[in-house]
C-alpha cells in the first residue's frame, strides 16, 4: 500500500509548465529512507514527512539542528546516491532568459558564478532576471549587511560588482523585488513561488527559461516552479553541486528539502485530479 501511494505521488503527469528535464524522487529509494528513519510502514508519507522533517515555522535552513551521527551518515549517503549533491546541468544550449533565484548573499553569489560558468561553457541566454524578496539580511549568514538592508538590494550589488565576461555583463538585467508578506502581526519573507508570481506580474512573454538554484534544492524548487508557470512556458533548473561536509546540518537540510518537495508533488497531484 505504501509503495502504491509513493508511485501515485511521484509519477503524476505534468499539467502546467513544461519541463525540459524532469526531476522526481525514486519512490523505492524514498521508501528505504523512511524505513531507515523509523517511519511506520503504513503511515502517510505526506503527513509524516511534514511532521518529522520540515523545519519549524519561521526557522531558516541555517538554524536547523543536525541529526544524530548514525542518521546523518545514512541520509548523506542516500542523498549522494540520489544525486542531490551533484551539479545540475542544462538540457539546452540556448535559452531566452536565465532567472537567478534569491537566497542568502553567499548562495546568490554561488548561483551567479555558476551561471557565469555555464556561459563560459557555451550556454547562452538573452536576459538575466533576479527573483528576489525584501528579506532583511541576517548578519549570522549574509554579507553586505553594512551596505544593504535586504536580499533584493544585495542582489543588485552582487550583480554590479561581479566579474563577468563582457558580453554576459552587457545583457539586459531585470530585478524582481517582492515585498515581505504580512501574516497576522508578523512579516514573512517571500518564497520561491512568490518571486515567480512577482515576475509574471511584469507580463513576460512565454519563453524558454533557465532557473538557477544550487544543490540540494534543485528538485524541490523544480516542483515549486512547475505549477507556478503558465503551460506555454518551457523551463529548466540547474545549480552547482555541493560538498555535504560544508554544512554542519546537511542531513537535516536534505530532509527539510525533501519534505517540501513531497508536499509540492502532492499539490501537483491534486491539480491533475481536478
Amino acid at each position: 500500500m505504501k509503495y502504491f501511494l509513493l508511485l501515485t505521488l511521484f509519477f503524476c503527469c505534468c499539467i502546467t509548465a513544461l519541463p525540459i528535464q524532469d526531476h522526481k524522487i525514486d519512490p523505492a529509494a524514498l521508501s528505504d529512507l523512511t524505513s531507515a528513519l523509523n517511519m511506520p510502514p503504513d503511515a502517510s508519507i505526506l503527513a509524516e514527512t511534514q511532521k518529522r522533517w520540515l523545519r519549524k515555522a519561521g526557522q531558516e535552513r541555517w538554524e536547523i539542528a543536525e541529526l544524530s551521527s548514525d542518521q546523518r551518515l545514512f541520509v548523506l549517503n542516500w542523498a549522494t546516491v540520489q544525486g542531490l549533491f551533484s551539479p545540475g546541468k542544462p538540457g539546452y544550449v540556448i535559452y531566452d532568459k536565465a532567472l537567478i533565484l534569491g537566497a542568502t548573499t553567499s548562495c546568490m553569489e554561488i548561483r551567479l558564478n555558476y551561471l557565469r560558468q555555464l556561459w563560459e561553457e557555451g550556454i547562452r541566454f538573452n536576459q538575466i532576471v533576479w527573483l528576489t524578496g525584501d528579506r532583511p539580511l541576517d548578519q549570522r549568514i549574509d554579507c553586505l549587511t553594512d551596505r544593504c538592508s535586504n536580499e533584493s538590494e544585495a542582489a543588485r550589488v552582487i550583480w554590479e560588482e561581479a566579474n563577468l565576461p563582457e558580453e554576459m555583463k552587457n545583457l539586459p538585467v531585470v530585478f524582481i523585488a517582492v515585498p515581505m508578506k504580512k501574516e497576522g502581526v508578523n512579516l514573512k519573507r517571500p518564497n520561491t513561488e512568490d518571486t515567480i508570481v512577482g515576475w509574471l506580474q511584469s507580463a513576460p512573454e512565454p519563453c524558454k527559461a533557465l532557473f538557477v538554484s544550487n544543490q540540494p534544492f534543485c528538485g524541490y524548487q523544480f516542483a515549486v516552479i512547475k505549477p507556478s508557470l503558465p503551460e506555454d512556458f518551457l523551463f529548466d533548473i540547474v545549480g552547482p553541486g555541493v560538498d555535504p561536509a560544508s554544512h554542519p546540518a546537511a542531513a537535516a537540510i536534505i530532509l527539510d528539502s525533501l519534505a517540501r518537495w513531497i508536499y509540492q508533488e502532492h499539490l501537483l497531484s491534486d491539480l491533475k485530479a481536478k
